[in-house]
């Protein structure tokens, strides 16, 4: 029985895809060619014709034994050849082409600085297509057999470069992986204060390391604390690496409000507005009414106070009512209320 077997004269190395139905016997750039070959390997007989279909090739067909097609466009093609004999026997054999544009798209991989105290970063550069070829290297670190999958597990600072070949481009990108410095910063314990006395909060002093504290959004290493309460310092290094510390100030004393039974408001010291007296308190909303119950001024500032000002002109003399929500620095909800007169 005479074998006939369609081959390829121009060797490309052979490539498995596993998510092809078919596996390709040769692959090749687009716009490349291939020169085929038919031959007689089951006797001593030579066909006499040759009838060639090719998928996706330019020509699509061709009746000569060794025909050179060319591929314009990437896929997966099937390239048949039917030979005849002088008894008029024929046979078909079929080989499928892979061809590719060899494009190598950009790999999502930059430097890292990692803050954390060790290195576990998976550096995965994409470009899964089963015809590209992946080599790591590093000057830094020994490689273990992992080296050639398109991921790399990183455990250790160092440079590495990766490098993705196919049979049509070449390309390669080096990033560096850095162990970042990690600020310390200690603000101490927690402190008892009494009527909001003045402290120091130091977060360090590095000259390299820049500070942010809250709530007051100051930059300095050092502030002065005025106001009982919660204060975070974030610190972070030249790498970008972050460390934070709070502390509380803690009100011990017992907070303290007066509200005034009268104000003058004729733009002349003393008592020419009305603002209630605190000590200890951290919200304040005052509302003042006139007898007839209408709101004529509120404010939540905390040191606000009323100018004897409605709607733009002055308010009328006579008796006021002021109400007053306070929060103070020990969390305690009080609410206060007191008449006082306004007088010209």
């Amino acid at each position: 029985m005479r074998i006939l077997i369609a081959t390829l004269f121009f060797v490309i190395s052979f490539t498995p895809l596993a998510n092809f139905a078919q596996t390709p016997a040769q692959t090749i750039c687009v716009n490349s060619a291939i020169n085929y070959t038919e031959f007689n390997t089951g006797g001593s007989v030579s066909s006499v014709g040759w009838e060639w279909t090719f998928e996706g090739g330019v020509p699509a067909t061709s009746t000569v034994r060794q025909p050179s097609v060319n591929y314009p466009n990437t896929g997966l093609f099937k390239a048949t050849c039917v030979s005849i004999f002088p008894n008029g026997d024929r046979d078909t054999n079929s080989a499928y082409i892979l061809v590719i544009d060899g494009i190598i798209q950009p790999m999502p991989i930059n430097d890292s600085t990692i803050c954390a105290a060790t290195i576990n970063l998976l550096l995965d550069v994409q470009n899964n297509n089963t015809y590209n070829r992946f080599a790591w290297t590093s000057s830094d670190v020994t490689l273990s057999n992992a080296d050639t999958l398109r991921t790399l597990r990183v455990t250790r600072p160092g440079t590495y470069t990766i490098t993705i070949t196919n049979k049509c481009n070449t390309a390669n990108k080096t990033i560096v992986v850095k162990q970042g410095e990690v600020p310390t910063v200690d603000l101490g314990g927690d402190l008892f204060v009494c009527r909001n006395i003045s402290l120091t909060l130091t977060a360090g002093s590095n000259p390299t390391y820049t500070y942010l504290w809250s709530p007051t959004n100051e930059t300095t290493s050092t502030i002065t604390a005025s106001i009982a309460g919660t204060y975070t310092a974030t610190v972070t290094s030249v790498d970008g690496c972050k460390a934070t510390d709070q502390i509380n100030l803690i009100d011990s004393c017992p907070p303290v409000i007066w509200l005034p039974t009268a104000f003058t408001p004729n733009a002349a010291a003393p008592n020419d507005v009305y603002r209630p007296y605190l000590e200890g308190f951290k919200y304040m909303n005052l509302r003042i009414y006139n007898r007839w119950g209408a709101k004529v001024f509120e404010t939540e500032d905390l040191y606000g106070s009323w100018d004897g000002q409605y709607k733009n002109e002055p308010a009328i003399e006579g008796p006021y009512v002021a109400l007053v929500e306070l929060i103070g620095n020990d969390g305690f909800r009080k609410v206060v209320h007191s008449d006082f007169q306004l007088l010209r």
